[in-house]
Protein backbone atom coordinates (compact mmCIF):
# COMPACT_ATOMS: atom_id res chain seq x y z
CA UNK A 1 0.00 0.00 0.00
CA UNK A 2 1.28 3.47 -0.80
CA UNK A 3 0.40 6.83 0.68
CA UNK A 4 -0.08 8.39 -2.78
CA UNK A 5 -3.83 8.67 -2.38
CA UNK A 6 -3.59 11.13 0.53
CA UNK A 7 -1.33 13.54 -1.36
CA UNK A 8 -3.16 16.61 -2.75
CA UNK A 9 -2.72 16.66 -6.53
CA UNK A 10 -1.45 20.25 -6.50
CA UNK A 11 1.41 19.29 -4.22
CA UNK A 12 3.09 17.46 -7.09
CA UNK A 13 3.34 20.67 -9.06
CA UNK A 14 4.63 22.61 -6.04
CA UNK A 15 7.40 20.05 -5.63
CA UNK A 16 8.20 20.30 -9.34
CA UNK A 17 8.38 24.10 -9.15
CA UNK A 18 10.71 24.07 -6.14
CA UNK A 19 13.02 21.52 -7.76
CA UNK A 20 13.09 23.45 -11.04
CA UNK A 21 14.03 26.66 -9.19
CA UNK A 22 16.76 24.97 -7.12
CA UNK A 23 18.17 23.13 -10.13
CA UNK A 24 18.29 26.39 -12.10
CA UNK A 25 20.50 27.92 -9.40
CA UNK A 26 22.70 24.83 -9.34
CA UNK A 27 23.08 24.86 -13.11
CA UNK A 28 24.15 28.49 -12.98
CA UNK A 29 26.99 27.31 -10.76
CA UNK A 30 27.84 24.47 -13.11
CA UNK A 31 27.89 26.81 -16.13
CA UNK A 32 29.83 29.63 -14.43
CA UNK A 33 32.96 28.33 -16.14
CA UNK A 34 31.52 29.07 -19.58
CA UNK A 35 31.41 32.90 -19.37
CA UNK A 36 34.15 33.33 -16.74
CA UNK A 37 36.85 31.10 -18.24
CA UNK A 38 38.23 33.91 -20.39
CA UNK A 39 38.52 36.13 -17.29
CA UNK A 40 40.34 33.44 -15.31
CA UNK A 41 42.74 32.94 -18.22
CA UNK A 42 43.38 36.72 -18.18
CA UNK A 43 43.48 37.39 -14.43
CA UNK A 44 44.98 34.16 -13.06
CA UNK A 45 47.17 33.35 -16.04
CA UNK A 46 45.82 29.83 -16.49
CA UNK A 47 46.13 27.88 -19.73
CA UNK A 48 43.22 26.47 -21.72
CA UNK A 49 44.22 23.01 -20.50
CA UNK A 50 43.94 24.25 -16.90
CA UNK A 51 40.58 25.73 -17.83
CA UNK A 52 39.56 22.30 -19.06
CA UNK A 53 40.76 20.85 -15.75
CA UNK A 54 38.68 23.36 -13.81
CA UNK A 55 35.65 22.49 -15.92
CA UNK A 56 36.45 18.80 -15.56
CA UNK A 57 36.38 19.01 -11.75
CA UNK A 58 32.60 19.15 -12.17
CA UNK A 59 32.70 15.49 -13.19
CA UNK A 60 35.27 14.06 -10.75
CA UNK A 61 33.14 13.55 -7.59
CA UNK A 62 30.60 11.42 -9.42
CA UNK A 63 33.17 8.66 -9.85
CA UNK A 64 32.97 8.11 -6.08
CA UNK A 65 29.55 9.39 -5.02
CA UNK A 66 27.24 8.58 -7.96
CA UNK A 67 26.20 5.01 -7.20
CA UNK A 68 26.13 5.42 -3.38
CA UNK A 69 24.09 8.62 -3.79
CA UNK A 70 21.65 6.84 -6.09
CA UNK A 71 21.18 4.12 -3.51
CA UNK A 72 20.82 6.69 -0.71
CA UNK A 73 18.04 8.45 -2.62
CA UNK A 74 16.30 5.08 -3.11
CA UNK A 75 16.77 4.14 0.55
CA UNK A 76 16.38 7.34 2.64
CA UNK A 77 14.06 10.39 2.63
CA UNK A 78 14.96 12.36 -0.47
CA UNK A 79 14.61 15.79 1.15
CA UNK A 80 17.11 14.88 3.87
CA UNK A 81 19.75 13.75 1.37
CA UNK A 82 19.17 16.82 -0.81
CA UNK A 83 19.76 19.03 2.23
CA UNK A 84 23.24 17.55 2.64
CA UNK A 85 23.89 18.09 -1.07
CA UNK A 86 23.06 21.77 -0.85
CA UNK A 87 25.38 22.27 2.11
CA UNK A 88 28.23 21.27 -0.21
CA UNK A 89 26.89 23.46 -3.03
CA UNK A 90 26.77 26.57 -0.86
CA UNK A 91 30.19 25.98 0.72
CA UNK A 92 31.83 25.42 -2.66
CA UNK A 93 30.28 28.52 -4.25
CA UNK A 94 31.39 30.74 -1.38
CA UNK A 95 34.93 29.37 -1.55
CA UNK A 96 35.12 30.03 -5.31
CA UNK A 97 33.95 33.62 -4.80
CA UNK A 98 36.70 34.23 -2.22
CA UNK A 99 39.43 32.21 -3.97
CA UNK A 100 42.83 33.98 -4.05
CA UNK A 101 44.37 31.51 -6.50
CA UNK A 102 43.60 28.94 -9.17
CA UNK A 103 43.96 25.97 -6.85
CA UNK A 104 41.58 27.40 -4.24
CA UNK A 105 39.17 28.04 -7.08
CA UNK A 106 39.53 24.36 -7.96
CA UNK A 107 38.84 23.34 -4.35
CA UNK A 108 35.62 25.36 -4.33
CA UNK A 109 34.60 23.89 -7.68
CA UNK A 110 35.18 20.40 -6.26
CA UNK A 111 33.01 21.01 -3.17
CA UNK A 112 30.26 22.50 -5.32
CA UNK A 113 30.45 19.54 -7.67
CA UNK A 114 30.10 16.96 -4.90
CA UNK A 115 26.79 18.48 -3.91
CA UNK A 116 25.48 19.18 -7.40
CA UNK A 117 26.41 15.75 -8.75
CA UNK A 118 24.31 14.18 -6.03
CA UNK A 119 21.50 16.71 -6.57
CA UNK A 120 21.38 15.69 -10.24
CA UNK A 121 20.54 12.17 -9.09
CA UNK A 122 18.04 13.08 -6.39
CA UNK A 123 16.09 15.75 -8.28
CA UNK A 124 14.79 13.52 -11.13
CA UNK A 125 14.30 10.71 -8.63
CA UNK A 126 12.09 12.98 -6.53
CA UNK A 127 10.07 14.10 -9.54
CA UNK A 128 9.72 10.52 -10.71
CA UNK A 129 8.26 9.48 -7.37
CA UNK A 130 5.66 12.23 -7.32
CA UNK A 131 4.60 11.61 -10.93
CA UNK A 132 5.11 7.83 -11.08
CA UNK A 133 2.60 6.05 -13.31
CA UNK A 134 1.13 9.29 -14.62
CA UNK A 135 0.85 10.00 -18.34
CA UNK A 136 2.46 13.41 -17.99
CA UNK A 137 5.78 12.03 -16.70
CA UNK A 138 7.60 12.74 -19.98
CA UNK A 139 6.16 16.26 -20.12
CA UNK A 140 7.14 16.85 -16.50
CA UNK A 141 10.73 15.75 -17.20
CA UNK A 142 10.73 18.20 -20.09
CA UNK A 143 9.74 20.98 -17.70
CA UNK A 144 12.40 19.84 -15.21
CA UNK A 145 15.18 19.91 -17.81
CA UNK A 146 14.20 23.47 -18.68
CA UNK A 147 16.08 24.26 -15.46
CA UNK A 148 19.31 23.10 -17.15
CA UNK A 149 18.71 25.45 -20.06
CA UNK A 150 17.58 28.33 -17.87
CA UNK A 151 20.57 27.96 -15.55
CA UNK A 152 23.09 27.92 -18.39
CA UNK A 153 21.31 30.81 -20.13
CA UNK A 154 21.34 32.92 -16.96
CA UNK A 155 24.97 32.07 -16.32
CA UNK A 156 26.08 33.01 -19.83
CA UNK A 157 24.09 36.24 -19.86
CA UNK A 158 23.91 37.43 -16.23
CA UNK A 159 27.25 36.15 -14.95
CA UNK A 160 28.85 36.91 -18.32
CA UNK A 161 27.57 40.49 -18.25
CA UNK A 162 28.67 41.08 -14.64
CA UNK A 163 32.04 39.48 -15.34
CA UNK A 164 32.56 41.61 -18.43
CA UNK A 165 31.86 44.87 -16.59
CA UNK A 166 32.86 44.25 -12.97
CA UNK A 167 35.02 41.11 -12.93
CA UNK A 168 34.55 37.48 -12.01
CA UNK A 169 34.39 37.94 -8.21
CA UNK A 170 31.17 40.04 -8.21
CA UNK A 171 29.62 37.48 -10.53
CA UNK A 172 30.43 34.70 -8.05
CA UNK A 173 29.21 36.79 -5.09
CA UNK A 174 25.81 36.89 -6.78
CA UNK A 175 25.97 33.14 -7.36
CA UNK A 176 26.78 32.54 -3.68
CA UNK A 177 23.69 34.51 -2.66
CA UNK A 178 21.53 32.52 -5.06
CA UNK A 179 22.98 29.28 -3.66
CA UNK A 180 21.90 30.33 -0.16
CA UNK A 181 18.41 30.85 -1.59
CA UNK A 182 18.65 27.35 -3.10
CA UNK A 183 19.20 25.91 0.38
CA UNK A 184 15.97 27.60 1.44
CA UNK A 185 14.08 26.04 -1.49
CA UNK A 186 15.15 22.56 -0.42
CA UNK A 187 14.17 23.24 3.19
CA UNK A 188 10.57 24.10 2.21
CA UNK A 189 10.04 20.93 0.16
CA UNK A 190 7.18 18.77 1.50
CA UNK A 191 8.57 16.11 3.80
CA UNK A 192 6.50 13.29 2.40
CA UNK A 193 7.81 11.30 -0.57
CA UNK A 194 4.75 10.68 -2.70
CA UNK A 195 5.23 6.98 -3.39
CA UNK A 196 6.98 5.87 -0.20
CA UNK A 197 5.91 2.31 0.52
CA UNK A 198 4.94 1.62 4.10
CA UNK A 199 6.40 -1.56 5.47
CA UNK A 200 8.29 -2.40 2.24
CA UNK A 201 11.77 -3.96 2.32
CA UNK A 202 14.77 -1.60 2.10
CA UNK A 203 16.15 -1.03 -1.37
CA UNK A 204 19.43 -2.88 -1.77
CA UNK A 205 22.57 -1.57 -3.42
CA UNK A 206 22.65 -3.70 -6.58
CA UNK A 207 23.73 -1.62 -9.60
CA UNK A 208 24.80 -4.71 -11.56
CA UNK A 209 21.19 -5.91 -11.58
CA UNK A 210 19.76 -2.81 -13.25
CA UNK A 211 19.76 -4.49 -16.67
CA UNK A 212 21.39 -3.91 -20.05
CA UNK A 213 19.11 -0.99 -20.95
CA UNK A 214 20.30 1.13 -18.03
CA UNK A 215 23.97 0.58 -18.93
CA UNK A 216 23.42 1.38 -22.61
CA UNK A 217 21.61 4.58 -21.69
CA UNK A 218 24.36 5.60 -19.26
CA UNK A 219 27.03 5.27 -21.96
CA UNK A 220 24.88 7.20 -24.46
CA UNK A 221 24.31 9.87 -21.81
CA UNK A 222 28.07 10.13 -21.30
CA UNK A 223 28.86 10.69 -24.97
CA UNK A 224 26.04 13.15 -25.57
CA UNK A 225 26.54 15.16 -22.38
CA UNK A 226 30.32 15.43 -22.60
CA UNK A 227 30.12 16.48 -26.24
CA UNK A 228 27.45 19.15 -25.77
CA UNK A 229 29.07 20.52 -22.62
CA UNK A 230 32.43 20.69 -24.38
CA UNK A 231 30.72 22.87 -26.99
CA UNK A 232 29.23 25.16 -24.33
CA UNK A 233 32.47 25.36 -22.33
CA UNK A 234 34.83 26.43 -25.10
CA UNK A 235 32.65 28.20 -27.69
CA UNK A 236 32.54 31.59 -25.89
CA UNK A 237 36.36 31.67 -25.81
CA UNK A 238 36.44 30.41 -29.43
CA UNK A 239 34.23 33.31 -30.52
CA UNK A 240 36.35 35.81 -28.57
CA UNK A 241 39.28 34.54 -30.62
CA UNK A 242 37.28 35.35 -33.73
CA UNK A 243 36.89 38.97 -32.67
CA UNK A 244 33.68 38.97 -30.63
CA UNK A 245 33.53 40.87 -27.33
CA UNK A 246 33.12 38.50 -24.35
CA UNK A 247 29.58 39.53 -23.41
CA UNK A 248 28.48 39.25 -27.05
CA UNK A 249 30.16 35.84 -27.44
CA UNK A 250 28.44 34.54 -24.29
CA UNK A 251 25.13 35.94 -25.48
CA UNK A 252 25.44 34.20 -28.86
CA UNK A 253 26.16 30.84 -27.26
CA UNK A 254 23.45 31.41 -24.66
CA UNK A 255 20.87 32.02 -27.38
CA UNK A 256 20.54 28.23 -27.75
CA UNK A 257 18.56 28.36 -24.51
CA UNK A 258 15.77 30.47 -25.99
CA UNK A 259 14.93 27.84 -28.58
CA UNK A 260 15.35 24.99 -26.11
CA UNK A 261 13.08 26.66 -23.54
CA UNK A 262 10.32 27.08 -26.12
CA UNK A 263 10.58 23.59 -27.59
CA UNK A 264 11.19 21.44 -24.51
CA UNK A 265 7.60 21.47 -23.16
CA UNK A 266 6.22 21.00 -26.69
CA UNK A 267 8.47 18.11 -27.71
CA UNK A 268 8.42 16.40 -24.32
CA UNK A 269 4.62 16.15 -24.42
CA UNK A 270 5.20 13.45 -27.07
CA UNK A 271 7.62 11.50 -24.88
CA UNK A 272 6.58 7.91 -24.22
CA UNK A 273 8.62 4.78 -23.46
CA UNK A 274 8.69 3.99 -27.20
CA UNK A 275 9.74 7.45 -28.38
CA UNK A 276 12.56 8.15 -25.91
CA UNK A 277 15.38 6.51 -27.89
CA UNK A 278 14.47 8.14 -31.25
CA UNK A 279 14.47 11.48 -29.42
CA UNK A 280 18.03 10.79 -28.23
CA UNK A 281 19.14 9.90 -31.77
CA UNK A 282 17.66 13.14 -33.18
CA UNK A 283 19.32 15.13 -30.40
CA UNK A 284 22.76 13.71 -31.20
CA UNK A 285 22.41 14.46 -34.91
CA UNK A 286 21.58 18.09 -34.14
CA UNK A 287 24.55 18.31 -31.74
CA UNK A 288 26.93 17.13 -34.46
CA UNK A 289 25.40 19.66 -36.86
CA UNK A 290 25.97 22.49 -34.38
CA UNK A 291 29.70 21.72 -34.24
CA UNK A 292 29.98 21.62 -38.02
CA UNK A 293 28.10 24.89 -38.45
CA UNK A 294 30.71 26.75 -36.38
CA UNK A 295 33.17 26.23 -39.25
CA UNK A 296 30.77 26.61 -42.20
CA UNK A 297 31.87 29.59 -44.30
CA UNK A 298 29.47 32.52 -44.14
CA UNK A 299 27.20 30.94 -41.52
CA UNK A 300 26.66 33.16 -38.45
CA UNK A 301 27.52 31.43 -35.14
CA UNK A 302 23.95 32.07 -34.03
CA UNK A 303 22.83 29.31 -36.43
CA UNK A 304 25.15 26.85 -34.68
CA UNK A 305 23.69 27.94 -31.34
CA UNK A 306 20.19 27.31 -32.68
CA UNK A 307 21.11 23.77 -33.73
CA UNK A 308 22.38 23.15 -30.21
CA UNK A 309 19.08 24.44 -28.83
CA UNK A 310 17.20 21.91 -30.98
CA UNK A 311 19.53 19.18 -29.80
CA UNK A 312 19.00 19.84 -26.11
CA UNK A 313 15.24 20.27 -26.56
CA UNK A 314 15.07 16.72 -27.92
CA UNK A 315 17.80 15.12 -25.84
CA UNK A 316 17.63 16.10 -22.20
CA UNK A 317 13.91 15.42 -21.51
CA UNK A 318 14.23 12.00 -23.15
CA UNK A 319 17.43 11.06 -21.35
CA UNK A 320 15.98 12.01 -17.97
CA UNK A 321 12.63 10.28 -18.52
CA UNK A 322 14.10 6.99 -19.73
CA UNK A 323 15.51 5.69 -16.38
CA UNK A 324 12.07 6.03 -14.75
CA UNK A 325 10.43 4.41 -17.78
CA UNK A 326 12.93 1.54 -17.66
CA UNK A 327 13.38 0.93 -13.94
CA UNK A 328 10.29 2.35 -12.25
CA UNK A 329 10.35 5.05 -9.61
CA UNK A 330 11.43 2.67 -6.83
CA UNK A 331 14.84 1.90 -8.41
CA UNK A 332 15.33 4.95 -10.60
CA UNK A 333 17.75 6.53 -8.12
CA UNK A 334 20.32 3.86 -8.93
CA UNK A 335 19.63 4.36 -12.63
CA UNK A 336 20.35 8.09 -12.35
CA UNK A 337 23.38 7.20 -10.23
CA UNK A 338 24.66 5.05 -13.09
CA UNK A 339 24.14 8.03 -15.40
CA UNK A 340 26.22 10.18 -13.09
CA UNK A 341 28.97 7.57 -12.81
CA UNK A 342 29.50 7.43 -16.57
CA UNK A 343 29.05 11.18 -16.84
CA UNK A 344 31.78 11.68 -14.24
CA UNK A 345 34.32 10.22 -16.64
CA UNK A 346 34.15 13.69 -18.14
CA UNK A 347 36.86 14.55 -15.62
CA UNK A 348 39.25 12.73 -17.94
CA UNK A 349 37.42 13.46 -21.19
CA UNK A 350 36.71 17.19 -20.91
CA UNK A 351 40.30 18.47 -20.36
CA UNK A 352 41.28 16.63 -23.53
CA UNK A 353 39.38 19.22 -25.57
CA UNK A 354 41.39 22.10 -24.11
CA UNK A 355 44.66 20.14 -24.28
CA UNK A 356 44.17 19.31 -27.97
CA UNK A 357 43.28 22.95 -28.68
CA UNK A 358 46.44 24.14 -26.90
CA UNK A 359 48.69 21.66 -28.70
CA UNK A 360 47.14 22.34 -32.12
CA UNK A 361 47.23 26.11 -31.64
CA UNK A 362 43.52 26.52 -32.27
CA UNK A 363 40.10 25.16 -31.50
CA UNK A 364 39.55 23.23 -34.75
CA UNK A 365 41.11 20.02 -33.44
CA UNK A 366 39.36 20.50 -30.09
CA UNK A 367 35.98 20.51 -31.78
CA UNK A 368 36.87 17.25 -33.52
CA UNK A 369 37.12 15.76 -30.02
CA UNK A 370 33.77 17.34 -29.08
CA UNK A 371 32.15 15.79 -32.16
CA UNK A 372 33.78 12.46 -31.35
CA UNK A 373 32.06 12.33 -27.96
CA UNK A 374 28.68 13.05 -29.55
CA UNK A 375 29.33 10.41 -32.20
CA UNK A 376 30.12 7.87 -29.47
CA UNK A 377 26.69 8.47 -27.93
CA UNK A 378 25.03 8.07 -31.33
CA UNK A 379 26.84 4.83 -32.19
CA UNK A 380 25.97 3.31 -28.83
CA UNK A 381 22.29 4.14 -28.95
CA UNK A 382 21.56 3.50 -32.66
CA UNK A 383 21.54 -0.32 -32.35
CA UNK A 384 19.12 0.02 -29.43
CA UNK A 385 16.42 1.97 -31.28
CA UNK A 386 14.33 -1.13 -31.92
CA UNK A 387 15.59 -3.46 -29.21
CA UNK A 388 15.65 -1.21 -26.13
CA UNK A 389 12.26 -1.44 -24.46
CA UNK A 390 11.11 -0.62 -20.92
CA UNK A 391 10.20 -4.24 -20.20
CA UNK A 392 13.81 -5.24 -20.86
CA UNK A 393 14.94 -4.23 -17.38
CA UNK A 394 11.81 -5.07 -15.45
Amino acid sequence: MTDRAIVPSGTRWVVLGLIIAATTVGMMGFAAVFPLLNLWIRDLGITRAEGGLLSGLWYLPGIVVALPAGWAFDRYPIKRVLGVCWGFILAGTVLMALAPSFWVLCAGRLLFSIGMNAHMIGAPKLIGTWFAGRRELGFVMGLYTMAFTAGVFLSLNVLGSIGSTAGWRPALYLLAGLSAAGVGLILVLPRQDAISVTGGPPVRFRPLELGLGAWVLALAYFGYSIGTEGYLTFTPDFLVGRGFELARASSIVGAYALLALVLKPILSSFLRPGTGIPFVVAATVFALASVGLLFAPGVPPLVSSGAMGLSLAFGMPALFALPTFLLGAERSGQGYGLYQLFYSLGFFAQPLVGLVADRAGGYGAGYVVVAGYCLLGLLVVLPAVRRLHPRETS
